[in-house]
C-alpha cells in the first residue's frame, strides 16, 4: 500500500509508504487529491517516515501543491534534517515540519508560520 490515511476533526493525516519510488508519485498524488475532495479537510498532515529520498521529496512537494490548490493547510512529519531546508528552497508558502505526528496534530489549528520551519521535539 502506497499510502494510508485517517481523518478526524477536520485533519486528514496521510502516511506515505517508506519505500516510495519515482514511479509512485503520480498514484500517490492522485490518491491525496481524491482524499482531499472526499473529506474536504482544513488541514493535511503528510507523514514521510523512512529515508528522505528524491522520490519522497518530490511526492511531498506534489502533496503540498495539491493541498494549496484545495486551500488546505499543510504540514509534514519527518525526522529528516534535510526536509525543511529543501522545502524552504522549493516552495513559496510556509511549510511546517514536525518530528512527530502528535506534535503536528496538536498544532494543526495554530496560525500559519511565516517561514518554513522545523519544530524540534524539545520546543
Amino acid at each position: 500500500m502506497l499510502l494510508t490515511h485517517t481523518f478526524d476533526e477536520g485533519v486528514l493525516v496521510v502516511r506515505l509508504a517508506p519505500a516510495l519510488a519515482v514511479r509512485h508519485r503520480a498514484v500517490v498524488t492522485l490518491g491525496i487529491e481524491e482524499l482531499l475532495q472526499a473529506h474536504r479537510p482544513a488541514h493535511l498532515v503528510v507523514m514521510a517516515e523512512g529515508v528522505w529520498t528524491p522520490a519522497v521529496f518530490s511526492t511531498v512537494l506534489r502533496a503540498h501543491r495539491t493541498a494549496r490548490e484545495h486551500h488546505v493547510r499543510f504540514a509534514l512529519v519527518t525526522t529528516s534534517p534535510a526536509a525543511a531546508d529543501q522545502l524552504a528552497s522549493n516552495t513559496s508558502d510556509p511549510v511546517r515540519v514536525y518530528p512527530s505526528v502528535a506534535r503536528a496534530l496538536s498544532e494543526a489549528c495554530s496560525p500559519p508560520a511565516a517561514p518554513t520551519e522545523t519544530v524540534h521535539a524539545g520546543e
